[in-house]
């Protein structure tokens, strides 16, 4: 489930819901003193550990391309 961070103006307050997308619209009450806060742009986190893997590892070390071969030359 996401999390929504949410502030709220009356009390200079931040803070998080944790809700459905489907309830992604639905108003929040600011959790210190109950006013409607407004739902802030926020950044979304992704944790993976794809790229530390060892297999990863391995193949950035590897050349993308064949470097033994000439470029290919005009045919004019």
């Amino acid at each position: 489930m996401p999390i929504y961070e949410y502030y709220c103006a009356d009390c200079n307050f931040d803070f998080e819901v944790m809700r459905s997308v489907s309830q992604s619209d639905d108003p929040a009450n600011c959790e210190k003193c109950g006013k409607p806060a407004q739902r802030q742009l926020s950044n979304f986190a992704f944790k993976s550990n794809t790229f530390t893997s060892p297999k990863f590892k391995a193949s950035l070390e590897k050349p993308m391309r064949n470097r033994d071969r000439q470029p290919a030359k005009d045919s004019e």
